[in-house]
């Protein structure tokens, strides 16, 4: 806690301002993030889409599917991070706010982010293996090993947060305080940088290439062995499976290394601001990208979209059509009553 405590008085001595106001950004800052906050509306906007048609879709309400639904919940994360973070840092104008309050928007503005871009990559880790369980073993893993799953999830949410608490609790990182711009976590020494990048990068990166090369070795193997025969459905699937990955990992590792690595060195500036718009690059297609290349998704939308079709035909204006048909139904509904009375 010493060291908040010398990064509280340097925000508010160590300056010739009346009023600091050490929350609130200049017009400068405001403006670097602007872009940002464009990506951001757009990624609220991919996301309700994706989330609505989770909930009107029992078709992908799967246990399958919940590493996917997991990854993208840390998307949201990530997303309301940003927006709390901007409405604080545009909003507060207080000339000095209390410190409790200062170390807290810190903290969240320095660890929050890279918490959930580092859960990121290991349930995608996570999501693999599993598909690869499947594919060479021919394993319902969602129904065969649940209790794995729960402590697969446990593990990587807790091991992951317990790392960063134990990085602070022994002086290993601290909190670099930028005055009316952001929180960055600092490292004191090289060490802990290397061991940083190979856990929240390296590692969990080339074990999913493992993983990937696995997968498409076990499926040219078999399908070598089915040549003189035919390739089966499951085989095809198994293939589409890996091709579906492989795109949206490439994807996926392109917008977010270079802000995790970032972050593991401690840097700043321009490279920053261009680095976290990738990431918000990512978060806004993540999606789009999820719903595209994966079948189930693609089955949803067709369907949805055969019943908007049908909907519209039916329901929609045709004026051409309307109104003798509406006459002939009048027509009938009066004779037929009169000919039941003759009758009678």
């Amino acid at each position: 806690m010493d060291v908040f405590t010398t990064q509280s008085s340097l925000i508010f001595n160590d300056t010739n301002i009346t009023c600091p106001m050490p929350l609130l950004w200049p017009k400068e800052m405001v403006d670097s993030r602007r872009p940002r906050l464009i990506v951001f509306m757009i990624a609220i906007f991919t996301h309700t889409v994706f989330w609505l048609q989770l909930a009107f879709c029992p078709s992908v309400r799967q246990k399958s599917m919940q590493w996917i639904y997991a990854y993208l919940v840390t998307d949201i994360f990530l997303l309301a991070r940003f927006i709390i973070t901007y409405i604080v840092r545009t909003t507060t104008t207080e000339c000095e706010p209390s410190p409790a309050w200062v170390i807290f928007i810190c903290y969240f503005d320095a660890i929050f982010d890279n918490y959930f871009n580092v859960l990121e990559v290991y349930i995608l880790l996570a999501l693999n293996i599993c598909r690869y369980v499947q594919i060479a073993y021919n394993r319902n893993v969602y129904e065969v090993h649940k209790s794995c799953l729960v402590f697969a999830h446990l593990g990587i949410y807790s091991f992951t947060l317990i790392s960063l608490v134990i990085q602070f609790v022994l002086g290993w990182c601290q909190i670099y305080v930028i005055f009316r711009d952001s929180c960055q976590v600092i490292y004191t020494n090289l060490y802990i940088q290397i061991f940083n990048i190979a856990t929240a990068f390296a590692i969990p990166i080339f074990l999913n290439v493992i993983v990937i090369y696995m997968s498409a070795r076990h499926i040219r193997l078999a399908s070598t062995l089915q040549k003189a025969t035919h390739v089966s459905a499951r085989e095809k699937y198994n293939r589409s499976l890996v091709i579906q990955f492989l795109v949206f990992y490439t994807i996926w590792v392109a917008l977010w290394a270079p802000n995790v690595i970032l972050y593991q060195i401690s840097g700043g500036g321009n490279l920053t601001s261009i680095f976290r718009l990738l990431n918000f690059i990512e978060i806004a297609l993540d999606p789009i990208i999820l719903a595209a290349l994966d079948v189930r998704f693609c089955q949803a939308w067709q369907k949805w979209w055969k019943y908007a079709k049908v909907y519209i035909f039916q329901h929609g204006p045709n004026p051409g059509k309307v109104q003798p048909t509406t006459t002939r139904f009048n027509t009938l509904s009066i004779k037929t009553p009169q000919l039941r009375t003759t009758v009678f």
